[in-house]
């Protein structure tokens, strides 16, 4: 479980009214209940990182076209936002429908780490691949802040020098924290950084 309030575990109300009259099979019942509600902030990371554009076709999202949050894994019970995607409904429904297909999951996967190192922005990414190698990196306090706003690093040391007319410490130790290890996990971040001493 990720911290910095990157997943909720709450149960969230069935909607079968949309299944119509049908008969529900116990299975998807059963699959259906396990279903773990997306927390708000998650889905607002989701939003942030999608701009309201599906990342497989482009297609972007009107006021009635509402996309869909496509659990990366198939497992709908892991809410987490490293297995969320947010898609146009044909592109989640043909993920659904091939779900066995490796290339289509692999694809998937690559365009979620795109989307991750964009929302956060390159640099942070690198600082965040190096905290993972390492387990500390230096760096300027705003290559930190959306990694440390999301719970991925955390300050370990503040230098207390600063550079200019600023008021604030102008470099920063960050280290890895558990989230930051979870996410270079599930999004396979190549921490494979080039010795540089």
């Amino acid at each position: 479980v990720l911290s910095g309030g990157l997943t909720s575990r709450c149960t969230r109300p069935l909607r079968l009214a949309a299944l119509g009259s049908r008969r529900v099979s116990s299975a998807v019942r059963l699959h259906m209940s396990s279903r773990s509600a997306i927390s708000d902030y998650v889905n607002s990371l989701l939003k942030a990182e999608s701009v309201n554009r599906c990342p497989l076709c482009g297609q972007f999202e009107g006021t009635t076209e509402k996309f869909d949050n496509h659990h990366i894994n198939h497992d709908s019970s892991v809410s987490e936002y490293w297995n969320l995607i947010r898609l146009c409904r044909p592109c989640h429904d043909e993920l659904t429908k091939y779900r066995q297909d490796g290339i289509r999951e692999r694809r998937v996967r690559q365009v979620k780490k795109d989307l991750f190192r964009h929302l956060v922005g390159d640099a942070s990414y690198q600082v965040l691949a190096m905290a993972g190698a390492y387990g500390v990196t230096s760096t300027l306090p705003s290559l930190a802040m959306s990694l440390l706003r999301l719970g991925f690093v955390k300050v370990k040391h503040s230098n207390p020098m600063t550079v200019g007319t600023a008021k604030h410490s102008t470099i920063v130790d960050v280290e890895i924290a558990d989230a930051g290890r979870e996410i270079i996990r599930q999004l396979n971040i190549e921490t494979d950084v080039p010795k540089l001493s």
